[in-house]
């Protein structure tokens, strides 16, 4: 390669890099301070089990769920019934631990609700469906 052209390819490269990264925070909406923030609020500090809870509540149940687990994810429309509004405090308060805990590791079926609610028993293990009740917990709380 010639002395003239590695400079050029650095500058190409460079260019390059700045535009994936311009693109890349645009897509997201988010700056790298504004991911530091709990889903749930600015203000809003989770502990290590809330926040355990919160990453795995992203992955498995905000789909139907919903971010704020209002009940309101993407695929909450085609579902009937539509999922639990889990951010509602007073219903949410007629559940024991044991309960959530419970739905969550069975599913729907085997605690009498909807079948569309699934088992995640084989995919959580027990401490990970703790988490994600102990994340529950906190979706009904105020900022």
């Amino acid at each position: 390669m010639s002395r003239k052209r590695f400079p050029m390819l650095i500058g190409i490269a460079a260019t390059a890099m700045a535009g994936w990264l311009a693109i890349t925070s645009a897509r997201l909406g988010a700056s790298p301070a504004d991911e530091a923030k709990p889903a749930n609020g600015p203000d809003k500090v989770l502990n290590y089990e809330q926040s355990n809870g919160q990453k795995l509540f992203e992955r498995y149940c905000a789909v139907c769920h919903g971010t704020a687990g209002e009940g309101d994810g993407f695929n909450a429309f085609n579902l009937n019934p539509k999922p639990r509004d889990l951010s509602d405090r007073t219903a949410m308060q007629r559940f024991s631990d044991q309960q959530l805990f419970a739905a969550i590791s069975q599913g729907g079926a085997e605690r009498g609700k909807s079948n569309l609610m699934p088992a995640w028993g084989h995919t959580l293990n027990e401490r990970q469906v703790r988490y994600l009740v102990t994340y529950i917990r906190t979706l009904g709380e105020p900022k």
